[in-house]
């Protein structure tokens, strides 16, 4: 659709917009896919967004990623989707949690995501602490499914 270069922290990147809504947009930078969340222009969001410069010259607030389930390894382990900082848990060994439920926060790329959980269960071992630092596929919480019960 249109690509563009972005020069964010000194850091330049390639960015090709593949969809884009009124709500979201599909974007690939540097190979990696991410579907993101538009803000409205001029709209203040509760934080300083950092900024962003295409060549086309125009300065554009990064938007939040909406949040995606990272990849499930065996067992119910969630997965790392990319590399990042972990910026905020939020559950603990032995929680109950449901399909969809935010499980952590994750900043990669000046963007924050939300690790969700695949499936309801309890969480069973978590592998990271705030702050840590994790490549893509490194094991970040497993979950493990309710036991099955007969009538």
């Amino acid at each position: 659709m249109s690509r563009y270069t972005l020069k964010i922290n000194d850091h330049q990147y390639t960015a090709e917009v593949k969809e884009i809504t009124a709500e979201q947009a599909r974007i690939v930078i540097d190979d990696t896919e991410y579907t993101v969340e538009l803000v409205e222009l001029g709209r203040r969001p509760s934080a300083a967004p950092a900024r962003v410069t295409s060549e086309r010259s125009a300065a554009v607030p990064v938007p939040k990623a909406r949040p995606s389930a990272a990849s499930q390894g065996p067992g119910g382990t969630i997965t790392a989707p990319l590399p990042g900082l972990i910026l905020q848990l939020k559950v603990k060994e032995g929680d109950s949690v449901d399909a969809g439920q935010c499980v952590m926060v994750m900043e990669a790329m000046k963007m924050e995501n939300q690790i969700t959980a695949p499936h309801n269960g309890t969480v069973k071992k978590v592998f990271v602490t705030e702050g840590d630092s994790v490549s893509e596929g490194d094991a970040l919480v497993e979950i493990a499914r309710p036991e099955m019960t007969t009538l």
